[in-house]
């Protein structure tokens, strides 16, 4: 009901997955968490096929939800390709599903150029943040460090990747 009128007043509505991922097939208090993995966000885009309907896609979230960094392109791949992400959290993690610790975004498991230039190649051209940061040293209680670190990375990267063509 909600998705015809973001459509009649052309309001781009994204989904975030959610934080923290569980195994497919399992429950929460008898319930399976439907955006707690790939095939559940696969799912929850096909519901409604409209171009308001997509994803906040957090790329942390997804990480979390995979068992190798391939999956994570592919994912990139899948809904970018699909125009379905209107949002990126552009964060890293290092280990996967059930078992992860946030990192700095040069500091995780997840090769963050491939990430870029594949966001570039299937021409996703929206917005990429950062999400929660890590806490550091001497920051302020909001991270303001942190997240200007995180920042200055993500222009960094675009402006590499932007160069390479």
């Amino acid at each position: 009901r909600v998705i015809p009128v973001a459509e009649e007043c052309k309001v781009k509505m994204g989904c975030h997955p959610n934080d923290i991922s569980v195994p497919s097939g399992t429950t929460y208090r008898g319930i399976a968490p439907v955006l707690g993995n790939i095939d559940g966000l696969k799912r929850f885009i096909d519901l409604h096929p409209s171009p308001y309907h997509g994803l906040l896609f957090c790329q942390g979230c997804v990480s979390e939800f995979s068992t190798n960094p391939e999956q994570v392109y592919e994912a990139i791949r899948y809904f970018a390709s699909r125009k379905k992400i209107f949002w990126v959290h552009f964060r890293n993690i290092r280990g996967g599903l059930l078992k992860f610790e946030e990192t700095f975004p040069d500091d995780g498991d997840i090769d963050m150029v491939k990430a870029m230039r594949t966001y570039k190649k299937v021409g996703y051209n929206g917005v990429l943040i950062p999400d929660h940061v890590p806490r550091s040293y001497l920051d302020t209680p909001w991270g303001h460090r942190a997240h200007a670190f995180c920042l200055g990375y993500i222009k960094a990267l675009i402006q590499a990747v932007e160069s390479e063509s």
